[in-house]
């Protein structure tokens, strides 16, 4: 039998019954929160972004098809500042249909499948990391350059990344993530691209929870560039996946705002050239989930 990722190996031994529980169980507040009316942070199309995460049904995570450039992600009052952020490992779902698990395992282009195929959560499986997230308090824009290089390094357990490139007011769908030459085999160099963002706001009024909700997407096809078994030519592996975030805040009226809890799935799908694309198009064909704890920096 083929034999399992590393990036999820014995760390994530549970059944599928379990996995899809604890995966899918982490947007029930959202469910909650999205049963009533919202009000979108940017334009959602309908059905709402809240609304498809809470039917906890991961084929209703498909794959964006190419369209307007999407403008960088704008984060409400609530998020503004500088966290650290610890991120807790849940499990993972194989929600495909058409291909079996043993097949998929066995297809090491999985993003995830391998240490950094998914940038923003370098080794997927890592029971717990903890990096730093910085919004701005005045634009709302995320410091990507201080998230990227605080969870890549993170996830790797040294400081592997030299540089990010990248500048939301002069293209916010483009990232580029230099690496220490020859500190992880992996990859020398990352190419990030955003391809659609969606996110909305449920306030604490509207909420039953009676807390802020606040849920954002980013579609993103990742180009990686590393070592190759061949001597002077350089590997180059593609793939494609999309970050559904879910963050709440306080109660209406309790708290003081220094403690944010939330929820990240990553939903992977197959690249158009694997063999396997046409049995599964545009559906996750594994979803990861970490639960995230965010302490605002003093």
């Amino acid at each position: 039998p083929p034999k399992r990722p590393k990036a999820i190996d014995a760390r994530a031994e549970v059944s599928r019954r379990d996995a899809a529980a604890s995966v899918l169980s982490g947007v029930a507040a959202v469910a909650a929160a999205a049963a009533t009316p919202s009000s979108p942070a940017r334009a959602a199309s309908s059905p709402g972004l809240a609304s498809r995460l809470s039917a906890r049904d991961p084929s209703l995570l498909k794959n964006s098809v190419f369209n307007v450039p999407p403008g960088a992600q704008v984060y409400p009052d609530f998020m503004r500042g500088r966290w650290d952020v610890t991120m807790k490992y849940r499990g993972f779902l194989f929600p495909s249909a058409s291909i079996p698990k043993e097949k998929l395992v066995a297809n090491v282009g999985v993003p995830g499948f391998q240490k950094l195929s998914i940038a923003a959560v370098g080794d997927v499986g890592k029971e717990v990391t903890g990096y730093e997230m910085s919004i701005d308090p005045k634009t709302g824009r995320e410091d990507r350059r201080v998230s990227l290089k605080s969870s890549i390094d993170a996830h790797l357990g040294y400081e592997a990344v030299r540089d990010v490139i990248y500048d939301a007011s002069e293209n916010p769908n483009r990232i580029s993530v230099d690496f220490v030459p020859n500190r992880t085999r992996n990859a020398n160099r990352i190419e990030l691209f955003c391809n659609a963002r969606e996110s909305e706001l449920v306030p604490a009024s509207a909420s039953a929870s009676g807390r802020t909700v606040f849920v954002c997407s980013e579609y993103v096809r990742q180009v990686t560039f590393g070592l190759s078994q061949e001597f002077g030519v350089a590997r180059q592996v593609s793939g494609n996946y999309a970050h559904f975030w879910t963050w709440r805040g306080d109660v209406e009226g309790e708290g003081d705002g220094s403690t944010i809890t939330g929820n990240l799935l990553t939903a992977a799908y197959l690249d158009a050239q694997d063999p396997m694309f046409f049995e599964e198009p545009s559906r996750p064909v594994v979803v990861y989930s970490h639960d995230l704890v965010a302490r605002r920096r003093t």
